[in-house]
């Protein structure tokens, strides 16, 4: 077998990749259990992907009345922009990002 068919035979029985979703990514803090479903099927239908911890893949943070403080400083850390749930609906409704 030479090299070229090796690397042939290989890459012919690998296993696929998988689809990695590149969707924006954000994550909810201190809203209620009730609140955070919600916003979190609006974030769905609107293509977000929900996460449940702060990373700097975040494209926002969206906080309730309660934040964590630990996701505060987090997102604050790496410079993620922080929205209210008003902000997030009106992101939603209008698709435009909130500007503090």
């Amino acid at each position: 077998m030479t090299e070229a068919e090796g690397w042939n035979w290989v890459y012919g029985h690998a296993s696929p990749r998988e689809h990695k979703d590149t969707s924006p990514v954000v994550c909810f803090t201190g809203s209620s259990p009730t609140e955070k479903e919600e916003l979190s099927k609006l974030a769905t239908g609107a293509g977000l992907r929900v996460v449940s911890g702060v990373s700097s893949l975040l494209l926002f943070l969206c906080a309730g009345d309660n934040p964590g403080p630990v996701k505060l400083e987090k997102a604050q850390d790496y410079g993620i922009p922080i929205m209210s749930r008003a902000e997030f609906l009106h992101l939603l409704d209008t698709g435009e990002i909130p500007m503090r």
